[in-house]
């Protein structure tokens, strides 16, 4: 039953509610009262439906005076939250949602404000401050109202002494022997929604969220008298006091968390400082790639991961303003579809059932090193334990990912690089007996069609399978020194062109290109450089071109400026790939330097010099002087 806002107590009376809770308290009163105007009061009854998960949004959103609405998800209505007073539901199409993402059930007699969705629309685009709530808020399905309030708009910024002394003085802490109800009176108390469980050596044990005691308690699943440590959830993610807020929003899309611990030395094995929300590191964001994460692991379909997919398109075509901004946007979308291969790897293993055995997936080449910046194929491979039937299994659940990947908008491969090489999925033994053979007899293994197999870092399942495979590895190279000399030598083999003359790309021939292929005339020579000299050292964890380039640097100081400036070379032409594949939904990899403005055209040339005197330093550091 809905009453209109007739009189202007009334009207008075929700506006002064309204100002209580953010983010209306950021409005100016003026706002307030105009929005109180837009609306109804409505009494619910404790089982009535406000709107069905998938409806379209309608031209009320509900603000909660008292009682509850319920959050639902699904057929079977997997509770997704619990809100309360001060809570607000139906609020999606604010942000530019067409339909509800859940269901909303009334939990108890409650009373109701329902507010008029355009007009707060309009009130959000003007007030900065309260977009950057709304989308804190859709991101964690937490009333982040404490962690907004107290953070401000700089979020979390790391390092300074003063930050981190707001953030002690905002944490609740408490040992793992306390109540649950203790806990969450704590909780209510400091206005934070979350409660950190420290050991009597101030080393972080455990967390417990505002979001874990509504489901838990909500359910039934434990008593308000039961010890905090029954329910908290372990191991403790946790980061250095040096993080920046790009470091901690990868590691909460990497571990599917939304809250990190900030250690003395980042590890759980030191005093615990703090708690930071990713509601305080999303406002440090220009935009929001928390809620994309979050959505990437409740996703139920391909379609859905495929819009998902289209969204992360957006944020990359958003951030990628220049080649600087390169390395943050690689970090920024390779997390991003790991965590959508794992949610697909997910949806596989729920349909092949448990393996039989140790079994690893692990990403190849450009996946595996994680530059993954446009919507290439995601090539896996697979490391079982050595018993056929987990090989078996691994191979069929390779197949099974394939489907699932191309239905949710990532390319097809015709043959990924570990089937050309004999097998998609192998046994550790089989993978050590690979890798040897390729070592002993690089001309006959075909090694040049094999390279991205160096670049191997596992995405799901078990690294010590991959940790076996580089200890063979590592003792057959260390075995045969001139290994690495072959390796340098067919990393010479792409050079860039010379020039961009009258809009051709052109090469040392003098043949004029209306097209060039990026990744194998600008990408993939610096990537088989910084491969070599990776892999020099001994190192065969894989890591990006970047780094590895950063490395080579220190441990040759001789060539750091043409590391640099291949460094600088791989950030121009990841910007140009990256540009056009994401305007025009493909890999990005063929260029028509025509199309490139002047300025754009001189960046790219200077690339090319780059590239070019990186394949001269390394040709004359391993001794060929052709």
């Amino acid at each position: 039953m809905a009453a209109a806002l007739k009189t202007s107590a009334i009207i008075l009376r929700v506006a002064d509610f309204l100002k209580g809770f953010p983010p209306f308290s950021y409005l100016a009163d003026e706002a307030l009262l105009e929005l109180a105007r837009s609306g109804r009061v409505q009494f619910c009854e404790k089982g009535e439906i406000l709107f069905d998960q998938g409806t379209t949004h309608g031209r009320y959103f509900y603000v909660i005076n008292k009682g509850s609405v319920r959050l639902v998800r699904g057929e079977a209505q997997k509770l997704s939250d619990l809100r309360g007073p001060g809570d607000f539901v139906g609020a999606g199409a604010v942000l530019g949602e067409e339909s509800h993402t859940d269901s909303a059930l009334v939990d108890e007699d409650s009373i109701l404000y329902a507010l008029d969705v355009s007009v707060f629309t309009r009130l959000c685009a003007e007030s900065p401050r309260v977009s950057r709530f709304l989308k804190v808020y859709f991101a964690s399905e937490e009333v982040e109202t404490g962690t907004a309030h107290h953070q401000g708009p700089s979020g979390w910024r790391g390092g300074s002494e003063q930050h981190l002394a707001r953030l002690k003085a905002g944490t609740v802490v408490g040992p793992a022997t306390q109540t649950v109800r203790e806990a969450a009176a704590a909780m209510s108390t400091a206005d934070s929604p979350v409660f950190l469980v420290v050991g009597i050596d101030g080393q972080p044990a455990g967390v417990l969220t505002d979001s874990d005691l509504r489901h838990e308690i909500a359910r039934g699943r434990v008593p308000t008298e039961a010890a905090v440590g029954e329910i908290m959830r372990r191991p403790v993610i946790t980061v250095s006091p040096q993080a920046t807020p790009q470091d901690a929003l990868l590691a909460m899309i990497r571990h599917g968390i939304r809250h990190l611990c900030v250690t003395e030395d980042g590890t759980p094995q030191s005093q615990a400082l703090g708690m930071i929300s990713e509601g305080s590191v999303s406002l440090s964001q220009r935009r929001d790639p928390l809620a994309l994460g979050q959505e990437i692991r409740r996703a139920d379909s391909p379609s859905s991961l495929r819009a998902m997919g289209q969204e992360l398109d957006l944020l990359l075509a958003g951030d990628l303003s220049s080649p600087d901004d390169v390395p943050w946007c690689t970090r920024l979308a390779t997390e991003t579809r790991r965590a959508m291969f794992r949610r697909v790897e997910s949806w596989a293993r729920e349909k092949a059932g448990p393996a039989p055995g140790p079994l690893a997936l692990v990403l190849t080449g450009q996946a595996g090193r994680g530059e993954l910046l446009t919507a290439t194929n995601l090539a896996a491979a697979g490391l079982a334990a050595d018993h056929e039937n987990v090989r078996c299994y691994g191979q069929d659940l390779l197949g099974s990912i394939d489907e699932l990947l191309a239905a949710s908008g990532f390319p097809a491969a015709s043959a990924t690089i570990a089937e050309e090489a004999g097998a998609r999925c192998r046994t550790v033994g089989a993978w050590c007996e690979f890798f040897r053979s390729l070592v002993r007899d690089p001309m006959g293994g075909e090694i040049w069609r094999q390279m991205a197999l160096f670049d191997l870092s596992v995405v799901a399942g078990d690294p010590a399978l991959l940790e076996t495979v580089f200890s063979a590895l590592r003792e057959e190279m260390a075995a045969r020194p001139n290994f690495i000399r072959l390796l340098a030598n067919d990393a010479l083999g792409n050079l860039p062109p010379i020039t961009i003359y009258e809009g051709y790309a052109v090469e040392a021939d003098g043949l004029a290109r209306e097209t060039i292929d990026l990744q194998d005339y600008a990408l993939g020579p610096v990537s088989d450089v910084a491969r070599v000299f990776h892999l020099d050292g001994g190192n065969l964890c894989a890591t990006g071109t970047l780094e590895r380039l950063a490395a080579a640097a220190v441990r040759f100081p001789q060539g750091a400026d043409i590391f640099a400036q291949g460094a600088r070379a791989f950030r121009v032409a990841q910007y140009f790939r990256a540009g056009q594949g994401l305007r025009d939904g493909d890999d990005g990899r063929e260029l028509r330097p025509a199309a490139l403005s002047r300025t754009e055209q001189v960046q790219l040339k200077s690339a090319f010099r780059d590239i070019g005197a990186l394949i001269a330093f390394t040709a004359n550091h391993y001794g060929f002087k052709g």
